[in-house]
């Protein structure tokens, strides 16, 4: 009775050597797949447009902090902090944005209306945003605060003019999100608003001083208030000084009226020296002209006789002036009088002098109170005027600090003073990054024997034949006794095929199994 024979897998005792005899054996199926495989690897690294990268670094930093626009004034710290893992990878994050990457990818998108970006606009962009994102890799340096970009171009001056558009874009994306757009603008427009508020609040308020002459109204009513209090006190001191010198008139008058007004100072009695002297004289001058006379008349003559009267005449009232005598008294005002008539008068001057500044007081109180009362009722509008202007004058220097803040910041973006530095300005290289030809065609290599190892290793694990003497000592536990080459009966061909084509296997156990079918000849087939 002829059966089949069911073969199981064979598991080889060498398995090097098992496939590379199954690779031989299967040589056609092996050189089938992995030729194909090398060529087209070949063929696409050659065919493939050469790229060229550039490469820029990028470093965090926390140099500057955030400025947040707050209507209070800003007091910013100048703590350095380190850098986290979450500032890192949202600067990475922020580097992928289609903000950052559409400016690159697609530099006329932004140029396209709104209502133009139709379906074909868009499915164009997204297309070259897909380009753009297999060129374009970032990564970051190990323990580090770096990233690292690296873009690939057609050419190495377009791949570096690529990585300089990113780099623009990207440190303008970073600066609108390290503080808000158009702070500059916001606050140089408010400044000046609030400079014109100010100046009119400001014309208001001269304009209100300069009409009811004022400089500072709680300056002018302080002043006033102490005017009136000095004016009070100075009324009061008047007041007692002339009740004082009303009290010093009156007992002044009363001295007077008892103490004299004058008193004798020396008294003495005055010989008539002058009269005695000129009588003496006289009768002197009678006495020599008599005796002159006598010499030319006789005593009895009437010239002499003259001569005589005149000098006993004279003789007597020389008698008389010597016993006249003259009293002399000397008299002066009394001291005491005087004194007390000295006070009395400028006792009077003084109370005179006092109420007159009296009268000048109290017109001048008046005058205050009237004033003080009038300042009473502009207080409100002067106080609403001076509040308004001084709180446009602090709005005014807030809004100057924030502009001048804002310009700084300004300054130091364009200066690209920001918390992401360029570490590595864009490189300019002119060895191609793709394709790698040898790397390519090592890699297509080892693929295609790879994977016509696989295929034969599969088709090997579903044979279901004998192929090596191993093989036939596994399956029927006998000894091999020999093995022949291969014998091809192509002389006669009938119908197309020759009447024999296979091999046959001669063992011990030949007799009683009968021939297993087997695959197509092989070279070193056994028997």
């Amino acid at each position: 009775m002829n059966r089949t024979a069911s073969v199981s897998p064979y598991v080889p005792s060498n398995p090097v050597r098992q496939m590379l005899e199954g690779t031989f054996r299967q040589k056609r199926l092996f050189t089938s797949v992995a030729l194909p495989v090398l060529l087209a690897s070949v063929l696409i690294t050659f065919l493939t447009h050469r790229q060229y990268a550039s490469e820029m670094k990028f470093i965090v930093q926390n140099n500057r902090g955030n400025v947040v626009v707050t209507p209070e004034r800003t007091n910013p710290t100048n703590i350095i902090s380190e850098v986290t893992e979450a500032q890192v990878n949202s600067e990475l994050e922020v580097l992928h944005s289609h903000d950052v990457i559409d400016p690159v990818a697609d530099q006329h998108w932004e140029r396209i209306p709104e209502n133009e970006r139709n379906a074909r606009a868009v499915r164009n962009h997204e297309k070259r945003l897909r380009d753009f994102e297999t060129r374009f890799s970032t990564e970051i340096v190990r323990k580090t605060n770096v990233i690292s970009v690296t873009l690939l171009g057609n050419t190495p001056q377009e791949a570096r003019d690529d990585l300089e558009l990113l780099c623009t874009a990207y440190l303008a994306k970073h600066r609108r999100l390290q503080r808000p757009y158009g702070a500059s603008e916001f606050f140089t427009g408010e400044t000046e608003r609030i400079r014109k508020s100010w100046d009119y609040a400001s014309r208001q308020l001269v304009d209100f001083q300069k009409a009811h002459q004022l400089i500072s109204l709680p300056d002018r009513e302080s002043s006033l208030e102490k005017q009136i209090i000095d004016a009070e006190h100075d009324l009061s001191d008047i007041d007692t000084s002339l009740r004082e010198l009303d009290a010093g008139l009156s007992a002044s008058s009363k001295q007077l009226e008892d103490l004299p007004k004058r008193h004798t100072t020396a008294e003495r009695e005055i010989p008539n020296q002058q009269s005695i002297q000129s009588l003496n004289t006289l009768l002197v001058e009678l006495q020599n002209k008599r005796t002159s006379q006598l010499t030319n008349y006789k005593p009895s003559d009437r010239t002499v006789r003259e001569l005589d009267q005149q000098i006993a005449t004279t003789i007597a009232s020389l008698a008389e002036a010597t016993a006249t005598t003259a009293n002399e008294r000397t008299t002066d005002i009394d001291p005491s009088w005087q004194q007390v008539h000295t006070n009395f008068v400028k006792s009077g001057i003084t109370r005179h002098e006092l109420a007159a500044q009296k009268t000048s007081l109290i017109s001048q109180l008046a005058q205050n109170r009237m004033k003080l009362a009038s300042l009473k009722d502009l207080t409100v509008q002067f106080n609403n005027l001076q509040a308004h202007e001084a709180e446009l004058r602090d709005n005014y220097d807030l809004y100057v600090q924030k502009r001048d803040q804002a310009q700084i910041e300004d300054a130091m973006d364009e200066q690209k003073l920001l918390n992401v530095a360029i570490a590595q300005q864009p490189t300019l290289s002119f060895t191609a990054e793709r394709p790698k030809r040898l790397t390519n065609m090592l890699l297509g290599a080892l693929s295609s024997l790879l994977l016509g190892v696989c295929v034969v290793y599969l088709a090997e694990t579903g044979r279901r034949t004998i192929a090596t003497p191993g093989e036939i000592d596994q399956f029927s536990r006998y000894p091999v006794l020999a093995t022949v080459p291969q014998i091809s009966l192509s002389n006669g061909v009938v119908g197309g095929k020759p009447p024999f084509s296979g091999r046959h296997i001669i063992s011990p156990m030949a007799r009683n199994t009968p021939a297993l079918p087997l695959s197509e000849p092989k070279e070193g087939a056994i028997v």
